[in-house]
């Protein structure tokens, strides 16, 4: 059964992000404030991700709240804040980690998973440079979850909160690629996947990367690999290695 993450954040964009980091392996339940977390009491709750500095209490207050209702909850509190107190507090309340904001996304999985059972997490939390870093990470994962959908990049810089120029130059910078080369990869990557299943025509690969045009699907294909996806098919069957009877 998968466990429940409440989110108690009140960026609803930084929410949004976490929420899209964690939902393909968790339940996600959100809260914005104090009196929104109380209301989530009435679900089952397994771990809460605190954000300290909410509008209308402290992380640690909400925290409390919780362990009154769930005495042996784990929680993570997450802040924008280092100060030594802080930790100490953390530390004082039992907190189950203590994660410094803007966070690595690939940390936290793992600390969760860690958390409710699997390997143990040995490096340190690794704080990403900026906000508009950690942006781009949660892009990064909504197109990893979500490119065989349509993705216009407008859609994609407006949910970032960032302009054509400044979206262009953080996500180079961050990913290595440009948005349209990160996506194409991504689709034909999955593409080649798919070939190697003969069931699937190349009509069908094409609509489940998110081409809406064999043609185009086909274009960019041979872009990448110097052949047409039926070629590449045809050149992956002659390279199995024949069965002995």
């Amino acid at each position: 059964m998968r466990k429940t993450i409440l989110i108690v954040e009140d960026d609803k964009l930084v929410r949004d992000i976490l929420k899209c980091a964690l939902e393909r392996e968790y339940i996600i339940l959100e809260a914005s404030r104090y009196s929104e977390t109380i209301e989530q009491l009435k679900n089952p709750v397994d771990l809460a991700l605190i954000d300290y500095d909410l509008p209308d209490r402290d992380g640690f207050e909400v925290l409390n709240a919780l362990r009154e209702a769930i005495p042996a909850l784990p929680a993570i509190i997450i802040t924008a804040y280092s100060q030594e107190e802080l930790v100490i507090k953390a530390i004082k309340a039992g907190v189950t980690d203590y994660i410094k904001k803007p966070m690595c996304l690939k940390y936290l999985q793992s600390k969760l998973s860690e958390i409710f059972g699997g390997n143990k997490v040995e490096e340190l939390p690794i704080v990403v440079e900026s906000r508009d870093k950690f942006i781009i990470d949660g892009v990064s994962l909504y197109l990893k979850e979500n490119y065989m959908k349509e993705l216009p990049r407008k859609k994609i810089m407006n949910m970032a909160g960032m302009n054509r120029n400044k979206f262009s130059k953080i996500f180079k910078e961050r990913v290595g690629l440009t948005f349209k080369s990160y996506l194409k990869k991504m689709r034909i990557g999955k593409a080649v996947e798919l070939l190697k299943n003969p069931d699937l025509s190349i009509t069908e690969i094409a609509s489940s990367v998110g081409y809406s045009s064999v043609q185009q699907f086909e274009r960019v294909f041979k872009e990448e690999h110097g052949v047409s996806p039926n070629e590449y098919r045809k050149k992956l069957n002659t390279e199995q290695p024949s069965q002995s009877t």
